[in-house]
């Protein structure tokens, strides 16, 4: 494989964010949650990791090759501590082959080429309706990280019921602007050429942690396109709690994204930037200024193409009044986000 390739796939590796073996650090759930596992109605598993609340219900959602821990990496750099804290009820969603979602209800691993469709239009249906029958609630808001964000585009814009379900929606760092390809994406169109059901990114990974900041090229361009804000000393356990195996569809997708210039289904059919238009849910939009994995330009088109009223962009840098210009991964665990971007969220879930 090509540096550049290579370079891609690893990028890609953290960027949204292995399961790992339980004996090494970062690997087990951020204490205080508990851990809910529920079936989709085409037979997956996903879990959920409830903090308790005394709130509205909130429905977080980590990017590619990620898990809940993106969001959750520790009790001072957590959505959930921070939402509990502003009086909301989070619940944080693993997705099929995704943290403790990497295995089913019985212990199988589970296997697959599932694409963005398949995270939207079974595994999100499922944890919202698992949540509001728990809680007792008739709306649930929506918090998505990256691919999360993207998937919850395809949960609001073609489920059936689903906007109704939703009192806000939050994009952070999630594109659906694929046009003027850049290497990255060049990257995974060509990656996308691969038929593996799943790619060993989580390996990736723990080759990242293992190594010191900068020490070889693709070492030193993967910290550097994911990481602006992030103390050096958390890089190891960030790098070995957050990841998760990518599947060959979700490649696919991306490959097809960048082949038509914008976020389409896994035939590359239905850009859902048309169907989006008709979404009315109040919407914000979060892009890191130095965001390499999600440019403002590509974060923007969410902005844009959402029907929503009532919508607001912010661009997170020390042009806006920021403390740092945000990176991709600084939107949800760099040293800054837990004063500047989390009382975002929830005052826009509080509106």
């Amino acid at each position: 494989m090509s540096p550049r390739r290579w370079a891609a796939l690893a990028i890609l590796a953290y960027g949204g964010g292995s399961a790992m073996s339980e004996a090494e650090p970062g690997a087990e759930s951020c204490p205080g949650a508990e851990r809910h596992l529920v079936q989709t109605d085409d037979g997956a598993t996903i879990a959920l990791h409830h903090h308790p609340g005394e709130g509205r219900p909130v429905l977080i959602v980590h990017g590619i090759s990620s898990n809940h821990r993106c969001w959750d990496l520790s009790p001072e750099r957590s959505v959930a501590t921070a939402l509990v804290a502003a009086g909301f009820d989070p619940w944080l969603l693993d997705l099929r082959g995704h943290g403790d979602a990497l295995t089913d209800a019985q212990g199988r691993r589970q296997w697959g080429g599932w694409t963005m469709d398949d995270y939207g239009q079974h595994d999100v249906p499922a944890a919202v309706a698992y949540v509001l029958a728990q809680t007792g609630e008739d709306q649930i808001g929506y918090v998505g990280h990256s691919l999360g964000g993207m998937i919850g585009a395809v949960y609001a814009s073609t489920v059936p019921g689903a906007q109704e379900k939703l009192y806000a929606l939050i994009a952070v760092g999630s594109p659906l602007d694929f046009s003027d390809p850049d290497p990255l994406v060049s990257g995974a169109l060509g990656l996308a050429r691969w038929s593996l059901p799943v790619v060993p990114t989580d390996q990736l990974a723990k080759i990242q942690a293992a190594m010191g900041p900068r020490s070889n090229p693709i070492n030193a361009l993967v910290d550097a396109a994911l990481l602006n804000d992030v103390a050096p000393e958390l890089r190891p356990m960030m790098y070995r709690a957050i990841s998760s195996p990518m599947t060959g569809g979700e490649l696919r997708q991306l490959g097809a994204a960048a082949q038509e210039g914008g976020f389409v289904d896994a035939q590359g059919l239905v850009d859902y930037r048309g169907p989006l238009s008709k979404v009315t849910v109040p919407t914000m939009v979060i892009a890191g200024r130095a965001d390499q994995i999600a440019p403002v330009d590509r974060v923007m088109a969410f902005y844009t193409s959402v029907g929503a009223p009532q919508r607001r962009l912010v661009i997170a840098g020390r042009a806006t009044g920021f403390a740092v210009d945000y990176g991709h991964l600084d939107l949800t665990l760099g040293d800054h986000a837990a004063t500047e971007i989390f009382p975002l969220i929830a005052e826009w879930l509080r509106r």
